[in-house]
């Protein structure tokens, strides 16, 4: 008997829309944050914004590819995608997390 890697029960457009929320929050956040530090650090957080914003929306960009990936991989018993979105993620709130412990540290 052949198992399949696809479920029809399988969800991918949920992980889709979770990946779309979290990569819209990552925006907003740099953006809130780079505007909250942008007294304090001057030029830092402004640089900070026009490097880590167009991030964000690339990680935009990369949701929208995974889901179609994903959903060819499902249907076609191809490999899934592979973890380049998440480490994308990862390296936007280190990034952010810097930015907001050099706030912390000359805003105070």
């Amino acid at each position: 008997m052949i198992t399949r890697t696809y479920d029809p029960g399988a969800q991918n457009e949920r992980t889709a829309l979770a990946w779309t929320r979290t990569a819209l929050a990552l925006l907003v956040g740099v953006v809130l944050a780079a505007r909250l530090a942008a007294d304090p650090l001057g030029v830092v957080a402004l640089a900070f914004a026009i490097v880590v914003a167009p991030l964000a929306l690339v990680i935009l960009l990369m949701a929208r590819r995974r889901y179609l990936r994903a959903h060819v991989a499902l249907h076609q018993e191809r490999d899934l995608p592979d973890g380049r979105l998440p480490a994308m993620v990862a390296l936007v709130t280190c990034l952010l997390a810097v930015l907001e412990l050099a706030y912390a540290i000359n805003g105070s």
